[in-house]
């Protein structure tokens, strides 16, 4: 097929978005392209929106890499070679970039090489023996020595002796705990060195995942060994990225940059599987040149929806360990157990000896269905997927279901098996909404009400892979607004009734609601009266929920069931992941391990077609445009 048969189909077909099409008109009618070219560029345009940061031109076999630099060289205004000129396409590392996104990508690139420098030159100034006494009170050695070392001291201590430095780990494997530990470290040791303290501020991508960090951090804070005055210095306020950034309506720019920095000295960002390279960037441009950056998060749950897979490039190798023999020796000093010699390697990168990976979880037992499945499907074993979704583990429930009509009861209550202690349904946070102050109640038992009634509705949380079809997002929520109707549990006579739990799509930065943000419609008292308001989670920590108006709500959606993308930063008592009848691109082995992991106590999973989940574990996700960890 020729290059224009190719773009004609392309133009006409129904992959390429909009975008990506205009983009190819508009250059062909300023520049004239060639057909080939023009496909070119469709086709990097296309990439973004699967996630990729560039196009690699093998992935264009119509024609050799060189035949391809042959005709991008004919367009010199087009395409940068070599010549910077600030052109709107850049080719390099053997591929096609847009501008935009190479920029971000060589700024981020520049900023992990200048902190893998920052970072040797703190290590070398931060005494071992001091920072061992400031680690023992916080990380006490087990009377059984284990011959592994403790994770999350050594993480601490990574941390505590890096300009940059990220936490990774599995759910229940102790971020939280680590970071604030590491949090009270460091101001020790300002206060030790006669130092003024730190300005921490702390951040994650989404307003749900603030405030789960909020609460994490105050309950781990009330159980440590310091004193008052010292973990006053730690902060337990949290703030969504995009408000810390000062985001702007309707424009890619913030408030906080390069010339207007962030006011810290060290800023933690908890869920950094969330972030985009667009983001990161505009955060490393408000960074201040001195302060501190370390990233908590899960290297192994999905990427950002948008383009870049940050937290698995630089997390890449952190199974593997790759730590340099001096590294070791170092941390050695730290620990009551070596770090081991699998883990030592003499290829290790700068940047590698910056990351701590968490090794252990406390939430799950290692022989329990969770964590055997997710176990399973990390490693991409797919006969053992199977095998453990078919055995009698007390936390697992598998469900062959064509037709999630069928499922009203557990929809109720969550139980496939009546022996299923930890199951939920919604009619477990629909009877809390029923139990709704008088009229003549004050606001904070309003409040208080409406604050357990969001904790309640995260007890059960269906999650759906896809958004279209009989088992995805937008026919699910039909399906269970019906069921619970029937069943008396909500009366939708309108679009908006009490218990409808739905999710914001875009943000608002008039209402500081951000994408992903879950709210709880009420039938509140409000002044002798009844009436309608929607409860959100606040971050303000003086107030217990934040009520608006649903007519100030234009971009929300019910939220019965949402995408696991949605769910990321969310921890349910009991998840329910809902896979289509039919394969869908967005099914991956992350996609999988994500909903899984969003179970605390119990994971069910409603799959009609058991060889799609087979598809979808052995199907790993490989994003194109790396960031270079050869600093």
């Amino acid at each position: 097929m020729s290059d224009s048969e190719l773009l004609e189909l392309q133009m006409q077909g129904k992959d390429w978005r909009a975008l990506d099409k205009a983009l190819v008109t508009f250059f062909r009618e300023q520049q004239k392209l060639e057909p080939a070219l023009a496909l070119l560029i469709g086709q990097c345009s296309f990439a973004l929106a699967q996630g990729h940061l560039c196009l690699p031109l093998k992935s264009m076999s119509q024609h050799s890499q060189q035949e391809w630099l042959a005709l991008m060289a004919l367009y010199p205004d087009l395409f940068e070679l070599s010549e910077n000129r600030n052109q709107p396409f850049v080719y390099a590392n053997n591929a096609l970039y847009m501008r935009r996104y190479f920029g971000y990508q060589q700024q981020i690139a520049l900023y992990l090489q200048q902190s893998s420098q920052r970072s040797q030159q703190l290590r070398q100034a931060i005494d071992p023996a001091l920072l061992k006494n400031l680690l023992d009170p916080l990380f006490p050695v087990s009377a059984t020595k284990s011959a592994d070392p403790d994770w999350q001291r050594l993480s601490c201590a990574i941390a505590a002796s890096s300009s940059f430095s990220v936490i990774t780990g599995g759910p229940g494997t102790g971020k939280t705990t680590t970071v604030v530990k590491l949090l009270l470290v460091l101001q020790q040791l300002q206060q030790q060195q006669g130092a003024t303290p730190l300005t921490i501020q702390l951040a994650a991508p989404t307003g749900k995942a603030a405030v789960r960090l909020r609460s994490s951090i105050r309950t781990t804070l009330d159980k440590l060994p310091a004193s008052a005055e010292m973990k006053s210095q730690v902060p337990t306020d949290v703030s969504t990225l995009h408000k810390l950034l000062g985001a702007r309506a309707q424009s890619r720019q913030f408030k906080q940059n390069a010339f207007e920095p962030l006011a810290l000295d060290l800023l933690v960002v908890d869920e950094a599987s969330m972030l985009d390279v667009e983001l990161m960037a505009a955060l490393l441009s408000a960074l201040p040149a001195h302060a501190r950056l370390i990233l908590l998060g899960d290297k192994d749950q999905l990427a950002s929806v948008e383009a870049g897979a940050l937290m698995a490039e630089l997390c890449q190798w952190a199974e593997q360990g790759h730590y340099l023999a001096e590294t070791a020796a170092w941390l050695n000093q730290l620990s009551a157990a070596a770090i081991p010699a699998d883990l030592i390697s003499d290829t290790g990168k700068a940047l590698e000896q910056q990351i701590g990976m968490l090794r252990v979880s406390h939430r799950f037992d290692p022989q329990s269905g969770i964590a055997k499945l997710a176990n399973a499907v990390n490693a991409g074993h797919s006969a053992e997927v199977a095998a453990i979704c078919r055995a009698d583990y007390a936390d697992l429930q598998y469900l062959e279901a064509t037709d999630f009509k069928h499922l009203k009861q557990f929809v109720l209550t969550g139980k496939a098996k009546e022996e299923q202690k930890e199951a939920a349904g919604f009619s477990f946070y629909l009877n809390t909404v029923r139990q709704s102050p008088s009229l003549e109640a004050e606001d904070q038992v309003i409040d208080l009400w409406a604050q357990q009634v969001l904790a309640d509705f995260s007890a059960f949380q269906l999650l759906c892979a896809v958004r279209q079809g009989p088992m995805g997002v937008e026919q699910v929520n039909l399906s269970v607004e019906k069921m619970l109707h029937q069943a008396g549990l909500i009366q939708h006579s309108s679009h908006w009734y009490a218990g409808r739990p739905v999710m914001v799509t875009q943000n608002d930065y008039a209402l500081g609601l951000m994408n992903g943000d879950v709210g709880i419609c009420l039938l509140r008292p409000y002044q002798g009266k009844w009436m309608l308001a929607v409860a959100f989670a606040s971050e303000d920590s003086s107030k217990a929920v934040r009520w608006v108006l649903p007519s100030r709500l234009q971009q929300v959606e019910t939220a019965y069931a949402i995408t696991v993308h949605k769910s990321q930063g969310s921890e349910f008592r009991h998840a329910v992941l809902v896979l289509p009848d039919n394969f869908s691109p967005v099914l991956s082995r992350e996609l999988i391990y994500t909903g899984i992991t969003r179970a605390a106590k119990l994971f069910s999973l409603i799959c009609a077609k058991p060889d799609l989940l087979t598809q979808a574990v052995e199907r790993k996700v490989q994003r194109y445009g790396a960031i270079r960890l050869d600093s």
